[in-house]
């Protein structure tokens, strides 16, 4: 069997076992010992490794073996139940070569999983403007790659929905054509909006590549501006105001590591009384670090581990009412 016809059919059969998942009660799909759900959270994976931040061949090889390190230990993790892919797939470009590598290193995860688009999935041209700078594509490009990309990895579109037990999940996408990263369309916005009115008895979850406005200090001067952060600020500001509460925003896209003192501070990651941001770094690392959700039909538990070191960082574990 040739790879891609592989990949396809492993594709359709996690397709499968996804959507019968989503169909469970919380306590049929976490199991009656175990009583929870397990999410594992992977951010900016940047496959095969980023060139610019990495230029040479020894550095590749290190972030390659560490992100294959990392891929070993969350497989040996017995009561995960599934993963979340949070964008930027892609090196750089998302071309076809990356995704290649994309593609191979998923594809040794030993959980269903679930993606949505980053902005390097999807925003550029494939020729560079300048040597080393990257040039934003067409509208019409960007469309072209996000389907391709929902196509690829099996998902019902661009931007989706699930449930598991009570709570709902939602998948965003920077779908609309705009100079931001990330930024929804008005056709998404209007979907959101219906999510939360229909879905308003338990908290969400949203799965977005972008984090919300003013949930990270100001670390670096990109932080917090209309390229880091998911737009359009001031309608996601409103509508998000109706979100139930104990609900998570979840998204990468800033890079932020567990060491950084507002990756973890919900006095600084609460957007509104309801809702906290939950930042997730990048695996394109040297010291890779990846957080966890754990659902329960109580609460929602936030862990974060340290493959360099080995350990679970106690001190970062935030617990959420639900």
């Amino acid at each position: 069997m040739k790879r891609r016809e592989f990949l396809q059919d492993a594709g359709l059969a996690a397709g499968l076992l996804m959507l019968q998942n989503a169909l469970q009660p919380l306590e049929a799909l976490a199991g009656s010992k175990k009583g929870y759900c397990h999410i594992l959270l992977l951010s900016d994976l940047h496959l095969p490794w980023r060139d610019k931040k990495f230029p040479t061949h020894d550095e590749q090889q290190r972030i390659w073996a560490a992100k294959k390190q990392m891929l070993a230990a969350i497989n040996s993790w017995n009561d995960v139940d599934e993963a979340a892919v949070l964008g930027d797939l892609a090196s750089r470009y998302g071309w076809e070569e990356e995704f290649a590598w994309a593609d191979s290193y998923l594809e040794g995860l030993r959980m269903p999983w679930y993606a949505i688009a980053g902005n390097h999935d999807c925003a550029y041209a494939n020729k560079e403007n300048e040597p080393g700078k990257l040039k934003r594509g067409t509208c019409a490009e960007k469309q072209a790659k996000l389907l391709a990309f929902a196509r690829r990895y099996h998902l019902p579109g661009a931007y989706y929905a699930r449930s598991i037990g009570k709570y709902r999940l939602l998948y965003l996408a920077p779908d609309a054509c705009s100079n931001w990263n990330v930024e929804l369309s008005p056709k998404q916005l209007a979907w959101l909006e219906r999510e939360i009115s229909a879905h308003s008895q338990a908290p969400i979850l949203f799965f977005c590549h972008a984090p919300l406005m003013g949930t990270l200090r100001s670390y670096r001067k990109t932080i917090n501006t209309p390229d880091t952060t998911a737009q359009p600020a001031d309608k996601l500001s409103v509508i998000l105001a109706k979100c139930p509460k104990g609900s998570l925003w979840i998204s990468g896209h800033t890079h932020t590591p567990a060491s950084n003192d507002s990756f973890a501070d919900d006095r600084v990651n609460r957007f509104n009384e309801n809702l906290v941001n939950i930042h997730n770094p990048t695996i394109d690392s040297r010291h890779i670090c990846t957080n966890s959700l754990y659902l329960y039909p109580d609460k929602i538990v936030v862990r974060t581990y340290d493959h360099a070191k080995g350990t679970w960082l106690d001190k970062l574990e935030r617990v959420y009412r639900a």
